[in-house]
This record gives structure tokens, C-alpha cells and sequence, in this order.
């Protein structure tokens, strides 16, 4: 009983220090089928130095690249997940911005806490490009 629960202990153990310690960049990291879209009235350009430059807190800026217009931020992990990259791919649409936020795991997770992180940096960053757009 005590060796199958060592065996866990030390799989959960490597695994966290993997998500921990990897490290992304938009050249590895591809967008996810999953996605979530955030609007903004502001030109793509703004929206893409906001995102660069004032990242939501709880949240770091892996990697970006200008000329693509991508922005992956990345999250670190917790007790309950092993964190996550958020690629973001800033277009233009419309008069305005289009914000395609993917998300996909630094080790491996399903569930339900993928949906909620997701939507949680979906929210912060609808909260963000709108809080600017009204300064």
C-alpha cells in the first residue's frame, strides 16, 4: 500500500517541476481548437502593446512576435493545475479587434479547470482592453 502511493507522489512530484520549469515561445507553442474571443473597439496595434506590455496579473508574457501579431502569456502552475500558455493572436476586424485566446496545458489537464482558467484570462483581458479603451 505504501509503494503504489511513493510512485504518485514522486509522478506528480516530476511533473510539476516540468510545468514549472517549461518555458514557451510562439515558434513551439500553437493555438488550441479551443478558443475564446475578446472585442475591442481599439485599433490592433494598441490592443497588442496592452497585451505586451500590461499583462493581467497572475500572468506573465512568454513570447511574443509583432509581426504575426501573437502574444503568448502563460500562467504558473497550482495545487490544482500544472499551468498553462494562453496563446493570443491580435487581429484586426472591423473598425476594431479581434483577440483569439487559446489555452493549452503545460503538462496535461481535461476538465472543468481548463474551461474555468480559460475564461478567467478571457475575462481579465475583456476587463483590461475595455478598462483602456474607457481611460
Amino acid at each position: 500500500m505504501f509503494l503504489p502511493a511513493v510512485f504518485v507522489f514522486v509522478f506528480v512530484g516530476i511533473l510539476f517541476l516540468v510545468a514549472y520549469n517549461r518555458k514557451g515561445s510562439v515558434a513551439t507553442v500553437q493555438m488550441s481548437k479551443r478558443r475564446l474571443v475578446v472585442q475591442s473597439p481599439a485599433p490592433p496595434q494598441v490592443v497588442y502593446g496592452w497585451l505586451v506590455q500590461h499583462c493581467p496579473g497572475g500572468y506573465a508574457v512568454e513570447d511574443h512576435d509583432p509581426s504575426r501579431g501573437i502574444v503568448l502569456l502563460s500562467s504558473r502552475p497550482s495545487a490544482f493545475t500544472w499551468g498553462f500558455f494562453y496563446p493570443a493572436v491580435v487581429s484586426a476586424d472591423g473598425a476594431g479587434t479581434r483577440v483569439d485566446l487559446g489555452i493549452k496545458s503545460k503538462a496535461f489537464q481535461y476538465g472543468p479547470l481548463v474551461t474555468r482558467a480559460h475564461r478567467k484570462l478571457a475575462g481579465a483581458l475583456a476587463g483590461l482592453v475595455q478598462g483602456r479603451v474607457a481611460e
